[in-house]
């Protein structure tokens, strides 16, 4: 094939999706395409291999090659050095879950993000409260005063604060998208998934709840992979710049 590369060269060729190749390699004389394909080999033959592991929750009787929820989950928390991403529709027992997450922003300056849906995590504050022996009619006052639902958002992230992170400085920060708070939502946010470090990512039908990562028949997968990891996270970036959730 001559220089410079077209879409109808690659095309008859009986290359496909060639789009892409053309952005690439389009307008550059034939020395030139060669050194950005060379560079592109290059980089391909050195990435390693996505490492992807079955999760699973629940019976698990026979022979299986699956890790569990309830191992995996504090073992990526307790493996991150730089950054936790969370996303979650419903969470309970905060003390357990969360204490390897803690520990490590604590002892290495770990930062992390929660995307959380409100009106779940409302109703298992409420159950938290019960369990605690709290007031809820005194902890929710400030709910009541809540005009909008973004300030309502807000509201629920404080008691979150207050009930689910027991441990106090540093906290993460927690995103919400404010039609979550509304009293009769018509969205939820019911992605479940952690990003540790760039690298490692956990996608799973599992929520951060005891009968999530311990009784549940629940499955999901662990992957090892830099470019999904970066991916993912700016997936959830996208929804902070564009202003679909806030804190």
């Amino acid at each position: 094939m001559s220089a410079p590369i077209t879409a109808a060269s690659l095309s008859a060729h009986g290359l496909s999706g060639v789009e892409a190749i053309v952005e690439m390699l389009s307008g550059l004389p034939r020395e030139a395409a060669v050194r950005v394909l060379e560079a592109v080999l290059a980089e391909r033959a050195a990435r390693k291999d996505p490492k992807l592991t079955l999760v699973w929750t629940g019976e698990d009787p026979l022979q299986s090659q699956a890790r569990h929820s309830r191992v995996l989950v504090p073992e990526l928390f307790a493996s991150a050095r730089k950054h936790v991403l969370v996303a979650g529709y419903s969470f309970d027992r905060p003390e357990e879950l969360f204490a390897p997450l803690f520990e490590v922003m604590r002892d290495h300056g770990v930062t992390a993000q929660f995307f959380v849906d409100i009106g779940q995590l409302e109703e298992r504050l409420r159950q938290t409260a019960r369990r605690k022996k709290l007031s809820w009619q005194t902890l929710a006052m400030p709910l009541r005063a809540a005009v909008t639902a973004e300030t309502r958002g807000r509201a629920i992230v404080e008691l979150f604060h207050k009930l689910m992170w027991p441990f106090g400085d540093p906290r993460p920060s927690v995103f919400f998208d404010p039609r979550t708070a509304q009293s009769k939502a018509v969205v939820s946010l019911h992605a479940k998934c952690v990003v540790v470090d760039h690298e490692r990512s956990l996608i799973t039908s599992a929520n951060f709840t005891d009968r999530g990562q311990t009784r549940n028949l629940e499955a999901g997968v662990s992957i090892e992979d830099h470019a999904f990891a970066v991916a993912l996270e700016r997936q959830w970036a996208n929804l902070v710049e564009a202003g679909v959730v806030t804190t």
